[in-house]
């Protein structure tokens, strides 16, 4: 019943996040991300396959879910912060994420200021606490990542050194994560709630303070997560769940690394290093290997690869999927794209197509449309040649991409 009390206290303190200024800074950067999302997918494909507002919506949804999950493993370890411990780390990472959008994650601004403070001495802040912090949100990010980072994915053409032009997508999510988390205040408050709980909890508390001593208040802190990748050589679906895996691992390890730092001095050095480096090492890791593997949108020797669909197109209707190969339509033989718009111009009545999907297997599709004749499947077709080429790195800083727009004035 005392754990039940503390949790409730913890996830009501949540709802106050409404009127916190960062809060609405948060959602406020988050909506201009996906709005640069948004004019890329209308210059490459014509349209976008979701506005700024619905992905906001959606990621507002779920980092509700994610800080709901936060509080709950913060509480029940007894991660504990003092007020300075967090009055750098957003606006750190509000500034990092200008030089990247990437950097929009505490592991970085969470790493920096706690080396400053074993180094420099200022900011004074309890490492292992920060670093708990960090563990854990990385913790559920890696389960954002798997049941939200492919949502939306953006179809992006990508030259590659030994198959040409090869389709793609790009994964990005951003999420606001407010979390509830216990302050140490250097006092007895009168009034306060007395709740009995273990003798270990918490487990981790600022070194030399005693727990009778002190005030364990409740206190709500905003957080951005972001989940940046490409899917080149898997689907979108694919890449997430090795993405999530590896950083759960992570979260996994910083999380030991910040107990252990709680008892021995150096490993606060470690875990601090750790926490940046690591996070750092996993995306280039990914890129590398997305870069080495064969793609799987790629142009094959007969037909042409579907590398998307757009919402309630008559390729969605016949049930034509990312991956899929058109080699027939309507018993003509499709070696490019152009075969395809040439049957189109004509707004057949009736089509079938005939499709190979990623497991070798041949289907025949078929649609009709008598009223109006067919004129556009709405795929996305990989093309043999193209100059609409993207760099996943494309337009990931803020600060150059205002400074190119200077230059042009």
């Amino acid at each position: 019943m005392e754990w039940l009390k503390l949790l409730v206290l913890s996830f009501q303190s949540i709802f106050t996040i409404l009127f916190n200024p960062f809060f609405w800074l948060i959602i406020f950067l988050i909506y201009t991300q996906y709005k640069k999302v948004s004019r890329m997918e209308i210059s490459l494909l014509g349209e976008e396959k979701a506005t700024a507002k619905e992905r906001v919506f959606s990621s507002f949804g779920v980092g509700i879910l994610g800080g709901v999950l936060g509080t709950l493993l913060m509480t029940v370890l007894g991660v504990t912060v003092q007020l300075e411990d967090f009055r750098y780390i957003l606006p750190l990472a509000i500034i990092l994420m200008m030089i990247n959008i990437r950097y929009l994650c505490f592991s970085y601004a969470g790493g920096i200021i706690s080396l400053f403070s074993l180094i420099f001495g200022f900011p004074k802040v309890n490492v292992s606490s920060i670093i708990a912090i960090v563990a854990v949100l990385h913790l559920i990010e890696s389960i954002l990542i798997r049941i939200d980072g492919y949502r939306h994915p953006t179809p992006i053409f990508i030259r590659h050194d030994i198959y040409g032009i090869v389709g793609g997508f790009t994964l990005q999510r951003f999420w606001p994560i407010p979390f509830a988390v216990i302050l140490v205040i250097l006092a007895k408050l009168q009034g306060a709630t007395n709740i009995n709980l273990p003798d270990w909890w918490p487990l981790f508390i600022p070194k030399g303070l005693d727990v009778n001593n002190i005030t364990l208040q409740l206190t709500v802190i905003v957080a951005a997560l972001g989940y940046g990748d490409i899917a080149i050589s898997s689907s979108p679906k694919e890449k997430v769940k090795k993405s999530s895996f590896r950083l759960a691992l992570y979260s996994i390890l910083l999380l030991i690394l910040a107990a252990i730092s709680c008892h021995i001095y150096i490993f606060k050095y470690i875990a601090s290093l750790f926490a940046p480096i690591a996070h750092e090492g996993l995306i280039i890791y990914s890129q590398r290997e997305e870069k080495k593997r064969r793609p799987i949108y790629k142009n094959p020797p007969k037909g042409i690869t579907v590398l998307d669909v757009k919402r309630g197109s008559v390729a969605e209707k016949m049930g034509i999927k990312s991956g899929d190969i058109i080699w027939k339509v309507n018993n003509y033989v499709i070696d490019e794209k152009e075969d395809l718009l040439y049957i189109l111009r004509q707004f057949p009545s009736f089509i079938w197509i005939e499709v190979i999907d990623e497991k070798g297997r041949s289907n025949v599709l078929e649609y009709a449309d008598y009223l109006n004749g067919i004129g556009s499947l709405g795929a996305i077709i990989v093309p043999r040649f193209s100059d609409a080429v993207v760099s996943p790195q494309n337009n990931m800083s803020i600060i150059k991409n205002l400074f190119k727009k200077f230059i042009k004035k």
